[in-house]
């Protein structure tokens, strides 16, 4: 009786385990380049079906920066809510009448569970000679349950393309 119990015990455990798995997102750099004196930023952005659980976020900010981060351009996040957490961020502008964060996304991301979604982020900005030596950054805020953050950093190694 004791080791069935037991193996009961362990199924139930790894079902729970399973469903804190977060899935796959990944942002791919298509065109970081200066042209025609603006400096143009294309990214794929990719959101697996489950990439998020339903009451988590993720907030992507793209950073272009030099190595000394002296010259800093931050350009408009990006927003991927799941389910919960966009039916929040609804009802939060509902109540307020304007929107509740300090600065709007440029795109949000629903993940309906349903499918898998790719998203074009295009971007460009007046060129500066600093750029030419500056790479690009991903800032990535993860938001959890109970309004906990976690931060990551993704360098991808995104020297600007300049014409010649």
């Amino acid at each position: 009786m004791k080791k069935y119990c037991l193996l009961l015990l362990l199924l139930v455990g790894a079902g729970s385990l399973q469903a804190q798995i977060v899935g796959d997102l990944s942002v791919t750099r298509k065109v970081l380049r200066e042209h025609a004196g603006k400096l143009e930023l294309v990214l794929d952005v990719h959101v697996s079906k489950n990439a998020v659980t339903r009451s988590q976020s993720w907030m992507i900010i793209p950073e272009l920066s030099t190595p000394d981060r002296k010259s800093v351009v931050l350009f408009p996040h990006i927003l991927v809510n799941g389910r919960y957490q966009q039916h929040m961020q609804e009802r939060r502008k509902l109540l307020s009448g304007a929107y509740w964060a300090e600065r709007q996304p440029h795109v949000t991301i629903n993940v309906d569970e349903k499918t898998d979604q790719t998203v074009s982020y295009e971007m460009a900005v007046p060129y500066q000679s600093w750029m030419e030596n500056a790479t690009l950054v991903l800032r990535q805020i993860q938001t959890n349950p109970g309004r906990r953050n976690r931060v990551f950093t993704v360098d991808v190694n995104g020297a600007v393309d300049v014409e010649k």
